[in-house]
């Protein structure tokens, strides 16, 4: 990457993290959700126009220059086929593109077991701020199914083998950079992360162009760690008090793999649960007579898109 584009990102850097504070401090006005499914982001009722005066106004107040600022640029309804071949029907998916002509490095979004939130649109947005291109494909209505939160209708495996559909999508567009893609995932499509940063996962599937260049896991169920080493370097995030996909198992793993060489990198935040970086009301659900709580936790989130951010950079600039 030239000079200057290093330069200019660094100050767009710099405003999102403003902007970020700014939207974490908003009062929720999210309403109960109903068991098995995961709530929206609180502030989605806000309007694209006056969400933008709002924050030019927070970046007014602070001393915050648009100067080498870019709102995402665009979003586009695609569909691909995944690499799961018991699913003919193709994978509808959005792609949020950055402004400018590109070539952009990618990031594969792979959603939480209920299916994409609005909220996942606000990370899809903040990549685009970074000059990364993100999709975000919808695993569950090609395969009928509402949830895959009772454990049915949706594996892990079959969510992997559609990002890696969404993958070989993004490395067919001319603003993509191929061997630059990512792939970050969220509880079940955290799940679907590990294994598809499983050496043998690669191995079974032969990806054209091979894996993932990174992979981020957002409090991932441990069990879906395939046997055998990594393919791509690794980032978990997860909460010590998470009481759905608890990180223990997950940190004994990553101990294990840290000789094989390729890096992996975890962060377990001290009293922060499941879904921390989603801002929200305090919520507990039962899903198969099971009863889980879910709790946005400010600083867990704050250090969690920080986290996010440095990975990416490391592996993909």
């Amino acid at each position: 990457m030239k000079a200057n584009q290093i330069a200019q990102r660094d100050k767009r850097n710099e405003s999102m993290g403003a902007y970020r504070k700014f939207l974490s401090g908003q009062p929720s006005g999210a309403t109960a959700t109903r068991p098995g499914r995961h709530p929206g982001v609180p502030f989605d009722t806000i309007t694209p126009r006056t969400a933008l005066v709002i924050l030019l106004s927070v970046m007014c107040v602070l001393g915050i220059s648009l100067q080498g600022y870019a709102a995402s640029g665009s979003e586009q309804r695609i569909t691909f086929k995944s690499a799961d071949s018991a699913v003919s029907a193709p994978i509808p998916a959005t792609v949020y593109r950055p402004k400018g002509t590109g070539p952009f490095p990618g990031v594969v979004l792979l959603h939480v077991c209920s299916g994409i939130r609005p909220y996942d649109s606000k990370w899809a947005d903040w990549l685009g701020t970074l000059g990364y291109v993100a999709i975000l494909p919808d695993s569950l209505s090609p395969r009928q199914v509402s949830t895959a939160c009772g454990g049915e209708g949706l594996t892990f495996r079959g969510q992997a083998l559609d990002g890696l559909g969404a993958l070989a999508y993004l490395r067919s567009q001319p603003d993509v950079i191929p061997t630059k893609v990512a792939v970050m995932g969220w509880s079940h499509g955290a799940a679907a992360t590990l294994i598809s940063a499983s050496a043998r996962f690669i191995k079974a599937t032969r990806p054209e162009g091979g894996g993932y260049q990174a992979a981020i896991a957002f409090y991932p169920s441990c069990a879906a760690f395939q046997d055998g080493n990594l393919a791509t370097p690794l980032l978990m995030l997860m909460g010590s008090a998470d009481d759905w996909t608890p990180p223990t198992k997950c940190v004994e793993r990553g101990t294990a793999l840290k000789p094989a060489g390729t890096p992996i990198e975890w962060t377990v935040y001290k009293g922060a649960m499941h879904t921390f970086d989603e801002p929200g009301p305090n919520r507990v659900i039962r899903i198969s007579g099971r009863t889980y709580h879910l709790e946005y936790d400010r600083t867990a989130a704050k250090d969690a898109f920080n986290q996010v951010q440095r990975f990416l950079k490391t592996y993909l600039e």
